[in-house]
């Protein structure tokens, strides 16, 4: 039989390669800065089915920047006139759709800025979640290593309704560098609040990219649904960001 240290540290050298994968994905994100001056396009659709499976789509391109004076976007004067065409339909007829504008309105500073600089958005990420295992598996062909994170409710939610049932989890792939090249993070929620039933899923994938210091999201694929009182819908929302300057990229990439 195995003497009883040796066997206690069988039994914890998992536990503390599981401690040091985390570790040194923190350390390679906190050395991961948007020092170097972006130029990019960024392209948008989106796919919204509501009730009686009413479906709209959009699509649109903005232009990006990123550098030491923050973050600038910039909409064409065509983009804005099919906006503003939506809104003088709509005022005639409240039941006509608004797609563009609609879309429009989910771009703002806060949901551009974590697709120029990925990094500080993972770490916060990994706060509050728990490494539940690990292994070598291939991204997109690639040679990579996935972690699993088991990810706890907000609190805020728990107190807006009764939890049914909850999932949350993070899968974060690391390339042979240890750099993040994909990131899926998956939240599956069903409640009660008075009398109503609320059942809500979405699910986002991150393509990531490094050019020079600064991680990119290369794309993004939201797939969200939704079911309050009985009413369903979901909707998928896409983006690509590419970059029209490039200093320096990461050799393969």
């Amino acid at each position: 039989m195995l003497p009883r240290m040796i066997l206690a540290l069988l039994l914890v050298l998992p536990a503390l390669a599981r401690a040091d994968a985390v570790a040194d994905l923190r350390v390679t994100l906190g050395r991961l800065h948007a020092t170097e001056p972006l130029a990019a396009t960024l392209q948008v659709s989106s796919t919204v089915k509501g009730e009686e499976d009413k479906t709209t789509h959009a699509q649109l391109q903005i232009s990006v920047a990123s550098g030491s004076d923050g973050l600038s976007m910039g909409f064409s004067p065509d983009l804005l006139q099919r906006a503003s065409h939506e809104a003088v339909v709509n005022a005639k007829n409240p039941d006509a759709p608004t797609p563009i504008r609609d879309l429009l309105g989910e771009l703002s500073p806060v949901s551009v800025q974590p697709m120029v600089d990925f990094a500080p958005v993972l770490l916060r990420q990994l706060d509050g979640a728990t490494l539940a295992s690990e292994r070598d598996e291939a991204y997109a062909g690639k040679p990579a290593h996935l972690l699993l994170f088991d990810v706890t409710l907000p609190a805020s939610v728990g107190k807006e309704m009764t939890i049914k049932h909850y999932t949350g989890q993070l899968k974060v792939w690391l390339g042979t560098d240890g750099v993040p090249v994909a990131v899926q993070k998956v939240v599956d929620v069903k409640g009660r609040k008075l009398l109503i039933s609320i059942n809500v899923g979405d699910t986002t994938s991150y393509v990531l990219k490094l050019v020079g210091t600064r991680l990119l999201v290369a794309s993004r694929r939201s797939e969200e649904t939704h079911a309050v009182f009985g009413k369903a819908g979901s909707s998928v929302t896409e983006a690509v960001l590419t970059p029209v300057l490039v200093a320096e990229s990461r050799s393969g990439d």
